[in-house]
């Protein structure tokens, strides 16, 4: 064996090497639809499936009930697909569709974007349920809940899932 044919060789692991680290890089950077959502600052994110459901449980400051806004998300934007309350006091809606124990049930399809904000205070205890698993559970301070939906790459998906 010449000392040539030997370096022909280390070179060729060398690159084998070099593509076997490199394909998996390339495809942490590859770009993925998710639902992210933010509470001052602190962000996390939910892989986007074709039409994910999520809903915001949370208290009414006012009447002190309970409150679920459902949505539906996708890729494209976020859409408001029904709204769930127990009183009618301030700022509650008064149209309803139907009643569902101790709800009131309103029926929608609003697209609002690709984001969508609430503010909380610490009398609200919202929590977040995407795909029937809980993502986010307010911290007992109050602040903006940002949702929205984008691309990030899959390694960003990785570190901060929800």
């Amino acid at each position: 064996m010449s000392p040539t044919s030997t370096r022909d060789e280390g070179g060729e692991s060398l690159k084998k090497l070099f593509l076997f680290l490199l394909l998996p890089l390339i495809a942490l950077l590859l770009p993925v639809s998710v639902i992210g959502v933010e509470f001052d600052g602190a962000e996390c994110y939910y892989h986007v499936e074709s039409n994910s459901s999520l809903e915001i449980h949370y208290t009414h400051s006012v009447s002190l009930t309970k409150v679920v806004d459902v949505y539906r998300v996708s890729p494209n934007g976020i859409y408001f697909v029904q709204e769930r309350w127990q009183e009618f006091l301030a700022g509650q809606p008064i149209e309803f569709n139907y009643r569902s124990g101790t709800f009131y049930v309103k029926n929608a399809n609003e697209f609002l974007g690709t984001s969508w904000r609430y503010w909380f205070i610490p009398v609200n205890n919202a929590t977040i349920i995407i795909d029937g698993k809980t993502a986010f559970v307010q911290p007992p301070e109050e602040g903006i809940l940002e949702i929205r939906t984008q691309k990030i790459p899959l390694v960003l998906l990785i570190l901060r899932r929800c």
